[in-house]
């Protein structure tokens, strides 16, 4: 099965969200979170502990689960994914151009928050 079959049919869609510094009127500034990006669709894989030695013990990033969308540049290590039913909260700890060819992202993400009904 093919990457894009594979994004295609997720069901899975989050919000990425970026914590930014704005001005706050008084000369300082003021620290914030904002949706960027809404509604993308992507995928989602565990990773084992061994994948998780073997994959980023040279990045020393730990992560948990790696996330497959397709390429947008404006997505940066430090960012949050959030499942759009709000279930899920994860930080971007890697971005990787999975084809080189920036079609496709690959991101290595540790689960921040779970929400349980």
């Amino acid at each position: 099965m093919s990457l894009t079959t594979i994004i295609a049919d997720a069901d899975t869609e989050v919000n990425v969200r970026r914590t930014t510094q704005v001005a706050d009127g008084q000369g300082g500034y003021t620290t914030t979170t904002a949706i960027i990006l809404r509604r993308l669709p992507c995928r989602f894989n565990a990773l084992t502990s061994k994948d998780l030695m073997l994959a980023y013990d040279k990045q020393k990033v730990f992560a948990n689960y790696v996330c497959f969308l397709e390429y947008e540049s404006n997505v940066r290590e430090g960012d949050e994914l959030i499942k759009t039913d709000d279930s899920r909260v994860f930080e971007v700890k890697l971005k990787m151009d999975w084809d080189e060819k920036k079609n496709y992202l690959k991101l290595a993400v540790l689960e921040l928050d779970r929400v349980t009904p």
